[in-house]
């Protein structure tokens, strides 16, 4: 049941959502209302070395918000992005695992070259025959010696498993009985490639008794203080999932913290195409936006491949706390060391009297073979970084009201000891220092911005630094800026938005409507089971045929994390001009979603030429799906199947989408004719309405 405010009502009375992203510097928490206000905000040191690890932060941000908002505010949801995975990964924080692969006897020799563990893991490994009696023994055996050695999580892959996966359960139980954390092969990925599944199964084990204790830690925290208020995890892809998906695949966590940015600025900003930057006080994030979604990639992890997509996420080592390395009077580079890894505060934010008698001076860091950094000596002993904050906030380009925002004259102070040892003024020191911290960003969104097709495309800022660094960026690749609004809280408000999405793959040698039917009620079902409301739910299917590859996606809201203010008939005709001009026409719409057109005539010199653009929104206004130009039938699936021949005739089928009472269906990439016309005959079966949405060229 959807919820929206009443004449009467406050947000403090239907309820928030809260949203906390814990980072590698700070760790924030908002809270939204139903139609997105901002009611409160948090921001704490991220808590790394506590010995409850960041979940003591997590609290703290939640203690913050919740003190901040009217008591008896009901919270629908708590959820929230983390480092943990990524930094356990990064740091060696992994446990003592156990490879146990499965197989035909004569095949173990084989097995054994590709199952081995990546480097950097410590592993034991072990072989057991599926065809022989023993089965269960020979495993029993095996974990029994492991306990001797210390191994603490197994990771169980068997040849051929996605086939049928019975065995590698079997041995998951087994695994269990004795007390260890299991990850199963098949459960990452049912794509073909033992040793993709088995790399990915053996890192993810290595990271779950680390992911399990702050679960722990996070559920206890959380629930002390909000029993019964569900908790979500966000994930890479951008979507979220339940904590108990975050405890049994804590690797889908890896890079959930710039996903959830580039998930809040989509949303909270209806998003399309771009190129979306976060800047943070260590690195910066970069990230892709195409047709209103995250570009997502395989993720590669210890220098490996993985099965597993997430958000193709460029990091830079140059963000708001970055030091400056001098030479000759020029800056030779900004980042990537930074004060909060030196342990120097930032001039900008010292007290004017604090610097008195401050000078310039370079130093070396510990780690780091080069020196340079330009930092400022005070009588009393104290050092203080010289920074890109700085920089910004002696040029004046932080408003009062911004999180980065320090002491002016301590920065211009700053900047101008800087600009002495330059030959320069403070301005044109300050800005020496944004155009080398800018260097770095601009090669990673054009190498982005190229990759995706989208060179032109507006480039979109986050992070407390953004409107600072967006524009110069921008102006050097001669592309429009935004920065999204509430910038500096934006992965905590895309962990808030967060919606539940399962992605599953199948090697297939062609297109077969069997398979592609089962891997969508296969992902259907999984996230109904991870807490998605199954009225909300849309379900994508793609093949690519080059890599042999059937992908469906399944996405869906939190029942609860779906009541925002649900849009009037007349909003949601609003949103939809905004999209498609004045002549958007309503053509169908169900309780979720609402599909408009419009004709759309341009005149050329020779022939003029008419368009039917069309736009599937959402409830709240969200674009879901977008088509320059199409053809839409509306009807029973009887009536509208036979008028999609027509657009047959080719070798290759269109885009085609499907709209029900209560389903988005999109068939983007089921490029086969014959194989696309019987897949919708039995998807659609049971359906009494339906638009069938093509793609026009």
């Amino acid at each position: 049941m959807q919820a929206s405010l009443s004449a009467t009502e406050t947000p403090a009375q239907v309820g928030v959502r809260i949203g906390i992203d814990v980072g590698g510097t700070f760790t924030k928490g908002v809270a939204l209302a139903l139609d997105g206000e901002v009611l409160a905000i948090s921001q704490v040191p991220t808590t790394h070395a506590h010995d409850q690890g960041v979940a003591a932060g997590v609290l703290e941000a939640l203690d913050q918000v919740l003190a901040a908002l009217p008591p008896k505010t009901p919270v629908l949801l708590v959820a929230h992005s983390t480092t943990q995975a990524t930094n356990a990964l990064l740091e060696g924080d992994t446990a003592h695992i156990g490879i146990l692969t499965l197989g035909e006897g004569q095949d173990e020799r084989r097995i054994r070259k590709v199952t081995q563990a990546p480097s950097g893991l410590r592993a034991e490994w072990a072989f057991v025959a599926v065809d022989r009696p023993d089965f269960a023994a020979q495993i029993q055996v095996v974990l029994g010696g492991w306990q001797q050695l210390g191994v603490s999580a197994v990771a169980v892959s068997e040849a051929f498993g996605v086939d049928d996966p019975a065995r590698e359960r079997q041995a998951g139980e087994l695994v269990r009985a004795v007390g260890l954390p299991v990850t199963l092969g098949s459960d990452l990925s049912g794509s073909y490639g033992l040793e993709m599944r088995t790399v990915s199964a053996a890192i993810n084990a290595s990271i779950l008794p680390t992911m399990l204790r702050t679960a722990r830690h996070v559920r206890a925290a959380v629930g002390t203080r909000l029993p019964g208020v569900p908790l979500l995890i966000m994930r890479g892809d951008g979507g979220a999932a339940s904590l108990q998906a975050f405890e049994e695949t804590p690797l889908h966590t890896v890079v959930s913290g710039p996903a959830a940015s580039l998930g809040g600025a989509i949303m909270r900003g209806a998003l399309m195409d771009g190129v979306f930057f976060e800047v943070g006080g260590t690195s910066t994030n970069v990230g892709a936006i195409k047709d209103g979604r995250p570009v997502l990639n395989y993720m590669t992890v210890l220098g490996a491949p993985t099965g597993l997509r997430a958000a193709d996420i460029r990091i830079a080592g140059v963000a708001g706390g970055s030091l400056i390395r001098l030479g000759r009077k020029r800056i030779e580079e900004v980042g990537p060391r930074s004060a909060h890894i030196a342990g120097l505060g930032y001039a900008s934010f010292a007290l004017p009297e604090a610097l008195t008698g401050a000078r310039l001076t370079e130093i070396s860091l510990p780690g780091s073979p080069l020196g340079g950094y330009a930092v400022l000596d005070v009588p009393s002993g104290q050092r203080y970084a010289i920074t890109p904050t700085c920089a910004a906030n002696a040029l004046g380009a932080i408003g009062e009201n911004g999180r980065a925002y320090g002491y002016p004259q301590s920065a211009r102070l700053a900047l101008t000891l800087l600009g002495v040892h330059l030959g320069a003024s403070l301005t044109q020191a300050a800005t020496a220092v944004l155009e080398a911290s800018a260097e770095k960003l601009v090669r990673l969104v054009q190498d982005l911005a190229r990759e995706y097709g989208l060179q032109g495309t507006p480039l979109y800022g986050g992070g407390g630094a953004a409107s600072v660094l967006g524009p110069v960026i921008a102006r050097r690749l001669g592309v429009p800026f935004q920065a999204v609004a509430n910038a500096d809280v934006i992965s905590s408000i895309g962990a808030a938005l967060a919606v539940i999405r399962v992605e599953r793959e199948r090697t297939v040698t062609r297109q077969d409507p069997t398979i592609a039917d089962l891997l969508e009620r296969d992902v259907l079902d999984e996230a109904v089971r991870l807490g998605a409301d199954p009225a909300s739910l849309r379900v994508e299917t793609e093949y690519l045929a080059a890599e042999g590859r059937l992908r469906a996606v399944a996405v869906g809201a939190h029942p609860l994390s779906a009541r925002t203010r649900v849009l009037g008939g007349d909003e949601l005709s609003a949103q939809a001009r905004l999209v498609l001009g004045d002549g958007a026409k309503l053509i169908f719409g169900g309780p979720y979603h609402s599909l408009f057109t419009a004709r759309v005539e341009t005149r050329g010199l020779l022939r003029r030429r008419v368009q039917h653009p069309a736009v599937v929104l959402d409830q709240h206004g969200v674009r879901l799906l977008r088509f320059g130009n199409a053809v839409v039938l509306v009807g029973r699936p009887s009536e509208v199947l036979p008028g999609l021949a027509p657009y047959l005739g080719t070798a290759t089928a269109p885009q085609v989408a499907v709209l029900s009472a209560t389903r988005l269906r999109d068939y983007a990439h089921l490029h086969d004719p014959g194989t696309l016309t019987e897949h919708l005959r039995g998807s659609l079966r049971l359906e009494s309405q339906v638009a069938l949405i093509v793609r026009q060229e």
